[in-house]
């Protein structure tokens, strides 16, 4: 009678599996909570998978496993789980070198990590075991050799596979992208230096991160101020302009390439990693940011119903829109969800893992476009708000971005006590410090509910140098009103209050420095208790890394977009009514119906 399963000890863990005969032991340890590396996966040409066999069968080992073990210093006790199949009761060790470890890429908020599974990889092959004996052409006889008959070399990665073959016994490295796609041959082993980038596109900033694709560790970060804002310092003035204007759009697209091409060099210089060593980036943005980026038009988005042209672009040749990394290098524009809900909630709703939690829960990006998700349950709903550049600091008579000088957070003590980043003397206000002192100003009586600064004056003295004038309140007062009344009419779409929340995420370059307090005060988040209020930063370059380090999380991503509904706030007969009655400065009631 047949043997229906064997026993397998797994060392140190102390796990005890079952696998049927002939089960591929990769699967087996995958299936019992152990995921190995599998970075070819399970082709059995990266040997990134040894296991030590302490006890149970030892097959007789193939050609290309032997050599691969034997690179690697590992003795005949030792075999490669991908190519190991289960034929008896086993005791066996995994190496710690063979562990697929999880990489934590939102710094700030609950742990949310992923398996390291870049959609960019690089496997050395020796040419000395290139056969042709059974090819009829020496890039099917490569296909061979890395188990994918169907692999697709470009023309230059051709070129050169036929200039490393004139010596049989080199080392060469093949850049994958994907399973099957080459996008080059490097002489030589070139394992250890692969890198992307990763990229959130904001309104007013960008952002970029230079990424080993290797150890899924950052190798430096760089950020400017978008140079757009030339053309506009909100999204609805960029689409005016590029609506107008027919060499608008390419202003638009050269600027941001530009900036981009900027930031990789300069990471490139601080980190002395090359360009050619780039192969991949994935950029966030939102709608109409992702659409200047591809050079795609944006007039759909200038009128009722506000579409856009796409919606996902898959991956495009980095030389297509003018980035200057690797010549072969790809690049990912995250995929919008509809209307002005772009890429960089798509992202952030990644990084924050939202789809895997149980319950009800609240996404608020408080950036220049203000967009809002709502998750009850497995039903998720969108919605943008115009927010305009005030939480940002711009459109403020004192307002600057979040850098050294600028006040975060304001205090009062028979004044305002006012603390700048960096410590040293202030020289404008940011979004935290906009918003503290607003609620401050509320709570003192200097300003009225309605918004009205009470001082003859009509201006709210900070310091002897800063002071915020009627405007501003104005301006700060509209942003909020927008985010305020966006999140009322979600909340009333579902037929649910606050308090049927069971976290509120706040996304935003500044969301982690927002004090809970004064933003419950002016209504811009629920009023729950402090430990359901989550800040996780920016999100939207925290999933732009989440997807250049795994290819699953794309193609969840893909299937997340698609399950979201979207909510036109402006097509509403409600939305008027609701935002002028979320001009009033206070806490945020409960959603309407």
């Amino acid at each position: 009678m047949k043997r229906q399963s064997f026993t397998v000890d797994i060392l140190p863990d102390r796990v005890h599996a079952r696998a049927r005969p002939g089960s591929l032991l990769a699967d087996v340890l995958t299936a019992a909570g152990l995921p190995i590396s599998l970075y070819c996966h399970k082709k059995g040409i990266c040997g990134k998978c040894a296991v030590r066999v302490v006890g149970g069968p030892l097959p007789l080992l193939q050609p290309r496993e032997r050599s691969l073990l034997e690179s690697r210093g590992l003795g005949p006790d030792h075999r490669l789980a991908c190519l190991y199949r289960v034929s008896g009761n086993l005791v066996l060790e995994i190496l710690p070198e063979s562990r697929l470890e999880k990489i934590e890429v939102l710094e700030t908020g609950p742990a949310a990590p992923i398996l390291l599974d870049p959609r960019v990889k690089k496997l050395a092959l020796k040419l000395d075991r290139f056969g042709k004996d059974a090819a009829a052409s020496e890039a099917e006889a490569l296909g061979l050799l890395m188990g994918t008959p169907d692999l697709a070399l470009s023309l230059p990665a051709l070129r050169e596979l036929g200039r490393l073959r004139e010596s049989s016994r080199a080392m060469a490295t093949v850049v994958l992208h994907g399973e099957r796609e080459v996008l080059a041959l490097e002489p030589g082993d070139t394992t250890a230096e692969a890198y992307g980038l990763a990229v959130d596109v904001g309104t007013s900033t960008v952002v970029a991160e230079l990424v080993d694709l290797a150890t899924g560790r950052g190798a430096g970060r760089a950020s400017a101020m978008n140079s757009q804002v030339s053309y506009g310092a909100d999204i609805v003035s960029r689409i005016t302009f590029a609506f107008q204007n027919p060499e608008a759009l390419r202003r638009l697209q050269n600027a941001v390439v530009r900036q981009l091409n900027d930031l990789a060099a300069e990471l490139s210089g601080r980190s002395g990693v090359p360009l050619g060593r780039v192969y991949e980036a994935v950029i966030a943005g939102n709608t109409a940011m992702s659409h200047f980026l591809a050079g795609v038009t944006v007039d759909p988005l200038a009128r009722s119903p506000f579409t856009s042209v796409f919606g996902g672009l898959g991956s495009i040749a980095a030389s297509e829109i003018g980035l200057d990394l690797h010549p072969a290098a790809r690049v990912y524009i995250v995929p919008n969800v509809r209307s002005f809900v772009g890429g960089d909630i798509a992202a952030g709703i990644a990084a924050a893992e939202l789809p895997l939690h149980p319950g009800s829960e609240l996404f608020i990006d408080l950036g220049t476009n203000g967009e809002i998700v709502l998750k009850k349950r497995d039903r998720f709903t969108a919605t943008s708000t115009a927010a305009g550049p005030a939480f940002e600091g711009m459109s403020i008579s004192c307002g600057m971005l979040a850098v050294p000088g600028a006040v975060h957070r304001a205090e009062w003590a028979s004044g305002f006590r006012l603390h700048t980043i960096g410590g040293v003397a202030p020289r404008g206000v940011c979004g935290t410090g906009l918003i503290d002192i607003l609620a401050i100003g509320l709570e003192q009586g200097l300003i009225e509910a309605g918004g009205r600064i009470t001082s003859p004056d009509r201006k709210l003295h900070l310091s002897d140098r800063l002071s915020l004038t009627q405007q501003d309140v104005r301006e700060i007062q509209l942003a909020a009103a927008a985010v305020k009344t966006g999140v009322r009419l979600l909340l009333g779409e579902s037929g649910m209050s606050p308090g049927d929340l069971d976290a509120v995420y706040v996304a935003g370059a500044f969301g982690s420095f927002l004090d809970i307090r004064h933003s419950r005060a002016l209504g811009l988040l629920p009023d729950l208790g402090d430990e359901k209020i989550r800040f996780i930063g920016n999100s939207s370059l925290a999933g732009a890394k989440r997807l250049l380090l795994s290819g699953p999380e794309r193609t969840a991503v893909e299937a997340l977009v698609k399950r979201i509904d979207h909510v036109s706030l402006a097509s509403r007969p409600d939305f008027q009514e609701e935002f002028i009655r979320s001009l009033e400065l206070g806490p945020l009631s409960g959603g309407t119906s």
